[in-house]
């Protein structure tokens, strides 16, 4: 239904963007109830993995060996395997779902994991078949949400980004990371789009460089959406407990607590993706 890109063309990479696509991935999953795919596509990382999955280390280890895991994946699992029944012309219309970790039931949040590459050579032998995979995952759920690794070859990304109904262009808070986004907005094409939706991660409230001042700077219509950095998320991320830590903050109401500011600012981004496809649907 629609294809959602967080991406970011800087060499950095503390821009928060992994953590705030998982973030909108969860959020959108429980609070909207859309069946979604987060798929990640870290070179050399498992950072998604481990936001829902504790022993996803050894679940890597065992996939290598070509032993089942706990959810029953193999040596052909994730996009290795996918790729596998691309190239053999047999994809059906769920095959996407026999190749994810699953992370609420019935396709209401699934996780392809990351490529499994030595090498960078490797790794984009296996990400350029991404665009390709996009077109059948579109058409199994609501909403596909895909993590542009920036080490993907720029065609792959840019092959990604002209199939995306929306892009989350992800940076970070300070006077030199704006001046370098309205630079890019002035030569790079894909920033000249009307589907962008502009995201500041690691975001710090008490900044002079807030979401209204960073609207204004950008001239933007629709207020530009943060999502800050949090302690308890931080940790549910490398425990495997994101999933939880949702569960157990969506309906915080007390104004004294931190994880109410966070849910706030993640529901708001949510709400502004949704708004921008519905606005990029209307034009259609």
């Amino acid at each position: 239904m629609a294809v959602v890109s967080f991406w970011n063309d800087f060499n950095e990479k503390e821009t928060g963007q992994t953590l705030a696509s998982v973030a909108v991935a969860t959020n959108m999953a429980i609070g909207h109830n859309y069946k979604i795919l987060l798929i990640s596509t870290g070179f050399g990382e498992k950072t998604v993995e481990r936001c829902f999955w504790e022993d996803s280390r050894q679940e890597e280890v065992a996939s290598i060996l070509g032993v089942k895991n706990s959810n029953g994946m193999g040596m052909n699992n994730g996009i290795e395997g996918l790729i596998k029944i691309m190239q053999s012309n047999r994809t059906s219309s769920n095959i996407v779902s026999d190749y994810v970790k699953v992370v609420f039931r019935d396709n209401r949040l699934d996780i392809l994991p990351a490529p499994i590459a030595d090498n960078i050579e490797d790794y984009n032998a296996t990400t350029q078949y991404y665009p390709q995979l996009l077109d059948i995952a579109d058409k199994e759920y609501d909403l596909v949400i895909i993590d542009i690794d920036k080490r993907m070859s720029k065609q792959t990304q840019m092959e990604i980004l002209n199939k995306s109904n929306a892009i989350v262009f992800t940076f970070k808070q300070g006077l030199d990371e704006l001046e370098r986004v309205q630079e890019l907005r002035e030569k790079d094409e894909v920033l000249k789009r009307k589907n962008i939706v502009y995201l500041i991660g690691k975001y710090d409230k008490f900044s002079k460089y807030n979401t209204k001042n960073v609207t204004r700077e950008l001239r933007e219509k629709r207020t530009v959406s943060a999502i800050s950095y949090n302690t308890l998320f931080g940790e549910a991320a490398t425990e495997g407990k994101v999933a939880d830590f949702f569960l157990k903050y969506r309906s915080v109401t007390d104004p004294t607590d931190r994880n109410m500011r966070y849910m706030a600012e993640a529901n708001s981004t949510c709400q502004s993706i949704i708004d921008k496809l519905q606005e990029m649907r209307m034009k259609m």
